[in-house]
């Protein structure tokens, strides 16, 4: 035991000297990497010595109801132990206190009373083992030692929570009032400041600005910080907040850091459509219109936050909270209209991944479900049959899908709808008929379909309780610009016989297109006049055009042969264990991924190692030709990879190389760019029952990159193999 004392007597005397060197000198100290990571343990250590001190302080207190042999072997043992881990606590304290990012003032503050803490405790072990009057030392000593303990204790409370939480529950009253939402609040203050405050201003605050960012106020958000404002309105991939936010998270730019709370897939989408749309803070809920993506996709986050907003008044119950929560998807969210709300909401997302079996999946809550989103989605007249089941749905948003005047006949069911949005589907002037059906119908959007203002004039004459909207009307002398040209096919895999059908909303459209991924121009350029046949992998430029209008943007789309199918795959190289998807089976499945989301099951990552994988056929297969589809994702460190190898044989330990390409690699220009794209392989046609295929993923990112140096991703979700 008095060895051990011994130890740390040395140990505290060391520590001692070097803390009051490193203060007086803080000014020109610069910490390796190592010691910044154990400068981070400072919040794991500081609880330990400061309940050794209050143990301190009770022996002593108590130490006439101890044997006195007793009381001296074991406060001694206490005093080394405690001015050990309080010096020892103080200098990691240092040490992260070189990381900045901290109120200045504050910091000093705590940094000073927590040193002469730790300072005294070692003087106190000091008196106690060597001064004859030890017992007025002590008592002198422990009196200025607790004070000091407390104001540190304090001014590290508000380093890491700000000032006054301790008190804050007393006054919290004035804070919850002021937190109230209504129509009239912003967007921003009701659903994107909850998400900044939870997951961001534990480190960008007045007391511990990491980056010199502080988020607590709109003005102080507006500044930025040292790199500058952190969101760039209308350009949210070239925002720093989204950027960082999407790294991968063992990034040393990634934010949150690891190990705090980090975002859901809903709060990123959620701020990337903020700042996409404008970063508006001012724009009241109530401006936006029910239909806007947006407001759609924050009302979850509304009724999330613990803040209030108008309730409309429901006879029904409420569903079970754990129903809700497993009926909500990645492509479909269900979700109360309002805190504490029974009334429940379903947004449909992504027309690639709309399953129709989910609506029936929705009759769960047909009691509840009062807002039905199926926005863009191919929603036939079949399933307004199932639709019509939800007896009190007010609210249906049906927006280019494939309803014809049949399916609105069903929907008269509906007796509680009020608004019907129709934009872009087939209904036609016959329709008109079946309007006058609709008892409590208020709103009807029909822009688009076969409707013409003339109709809809004379709906609102033959239905004066609805207001039926034909949409903006433009001016015969205005000069507007088109839409790109949109897809009909619903997938982007496509079989043998099918092929690319492209569509355009305006009547009297051209829409010229080229298959060689160069932009098309407005007169030389294929024009489409039926659809279009693809072999493999075929990526389509399309571009719309109608005299008196300004051409449209160059739309973009990847479309895939099907092609043959391998019996099997097996990985020949481990993929990240974050990013497995469903192993090699991912690669044969014919579900494309989303290459916005990387963690989509659809897609394999690879990082450490490269990619390799081997492929069965049950007999010989001839193929001339091999795609492997990727995602390119500068930002987000995703890049195409930087060779790839297709090797065939009928004995897989003895396979001969096909084809070897150096696909081209991302510029600067390019930094922004999130997109699926596919190698594709083309070689002399072979019959083989093996086919092994490698790709290798960047090993460092060019010098451009804000990650340069470091090791790139490859995320792979399709292989195909045509004749």
């Amino acid at each position: 035991m008095k060895l051990f004392q011994r130890i740390l007597s040395n140990l505290s005397f060391f520590i001692a000297v070097m803390l009051l060197f490193l203060l007086f000198f803080q000014t020109k100290v610069s910490l390796p990497p190592v010691l910044q990571s154990v400068g981070r343990m400072h919040p794991l250590l500081l609880h330990l010595p400061i309940g050794l001190f209050v143990l301190v302080v009770i022996f002593w207190l108590f130490k006439k109801n101890i044997e006195e042999k007793s009381f001296q072997h074991i406060f001694m043992l206490i005093l080394h132990v405690t001015a050990f881990t309080s010096l020892l606590t103080a200098l990691m304290g240092f040490f992260l206190s070189k990381e900045g990012g901290y109120d200045e003032t504050i910091l000093n503050r705590h940094k000073l009373f927590g040193v002469l803490t730790a300072i005294l405790v070692y003087i106190l072990l000091i008196a106690y083992k060597y001064v004859p009057a030890k017992k007025n030392l002590v008592n002198i000593i422990l009196f200025p030692a607790t004070i000091l303990l407390l104001l540190g204790s304090h001014f590290g409370s508000n380093l890491t929570r700000g000032e006054g939480y301790v008190w804050q529950p007393l006054r919290g009253n004035e804070e919850i009032k002021k937190e109230i939402i209504t129509d009239s609040s912003t967007l921003f203050a009701a659903a994107i400041r909850p998400i900044l405050k939870t997951k961001c201003m534990s480190c960008h605050n007045e007391n511990k600005a990491k980056g010199k960012l502080i988020m607590t106020s709109e003005e102080k958000l507006l500044a930025g910080g040292k790199n500058g404002p952190i969101w760039k309105a209308g350009d949210a991939l070239n925002s720093h907040i989204i950027q960082n936010i999407n790294l991968p998270e063992e990034e040393k730019k990634h934010m949150p850091p690891v190990g705090k709370p980090q975002l859901t897939t809903e709060e990123s989408q959620l701020l990337y459509a903020w700042i996409q749309a404008g970063a508006d803070m001012k724009k009241q809920i109530r401006e936006y219109p029910d239909t806007d993506s947006l407001k759609i996709a924050a009302r979850k986050f509304i009724s999330t936050t613990g803040e209030e907003v108008p309730e409309k008044e429901y006879a029904f119950s409420a569903a079970e909270t754990s129903l809700v929560e497993k009926l909500s998807d990645p492509f479909c969210t269900v979700s109360p209209i309002a805190q504490n709300s029974p009334a429940l909401q379903a947004d449909f997302f992504i027309r690639e991944k709309f399953n129709p079996e989910k609506i029936l999946d929705l009759l769960k809550v047909k009691d509840q479900l009062v807002i039905l989103n199926l926005d863009n989605m191919p929603a036939t007249d079949e399933h307004m049959k199932t639709i019509s089941r939800f007896t009190n749905l007010e609210k249906l948003i049906l927006n280019n899908s494939t309803l014809t005047n049949t399916g609105l006949t069903e929907l008269i069911k509906l007796k509680k709808l009020q608004s019907l949005s129709l934009a872009g589907t087939k209904i036609d002037k016959n329709a008109i008929a079946v309007f006058q059906k609709f008892e409590n119908l208020k709103e009807v959007f029909v822009w688009n379909t076969g409707i013409t203002d003339a109709g809809a004039t004379l709906l609102n004459q033959k239905k004066e309780k609805i207001v039926f909207n034909t949409g903006y009307i433009p001016d015969k002398n205005e000069m507007l610009a088109l839409t790109a040209p949109t897809i009909e096919n619903e997938n982007f895999v496509l079989t043998s016989s099918e092929k690319i059908k492209m569509k355009h909303q305006v009547p009297g459209v051209t829409i010229r297109y080229t298959t060689d991924a160069t932009d098309p121009d407005s007169s030389t350029s294929a024009i489409y006049n039926a659809p279009v046949s693809v072999k493999g992998y075929t990526t389509i430029k399309a571009r719309a055009i109608k005299e008196g209008w300004y051409s449209s943007p160059v739309a973009e789309f990847s479309f895939f042969q099907k092609g043959l199918t391998p019996q099997k795959a097996d990985l020949l190289t481990s993929a990240d264990r974050r990013h497995k998807a469903e192993g090699a089976a991912t690669l044969i499945d014919s579900k494309k991924g989303d290459a916005v989301n990387f963690n989509d099951i659809a897609w394999l990552g690879f990082r450490e190692e490269p990619f390799g994988a081997l492929f069965y056929f049950d007999k010989p297969q001839p193929v001339s030709s091999i795609s492997l589809s990727y995602i390119k994702s500068v930002q987000q460190y995703i890049m195409p990879p930087t060779e790839i190898e297709v090797w065939g044989g009928n004995d897989k330990n003895k396979l001969k190389l096909l084809k070897k390409i150096n696909p081209v690699q991302t510029t600067k220009e390019e930094l922004n760019v999130v997109k699926n794209e596919a190698a594709k392989l083309e070689f002399s046609p072979a019959a083989f029952l093996y086919y092994k295929i490698t790709a290798k993923n960047i090993s460092k990112l060019p010098v451009w990159h804000p990650g340069k140096g470091e090791k790139g991703w490859l995320f792979i979700d399709e292989i195909f193999f045509n004749e």
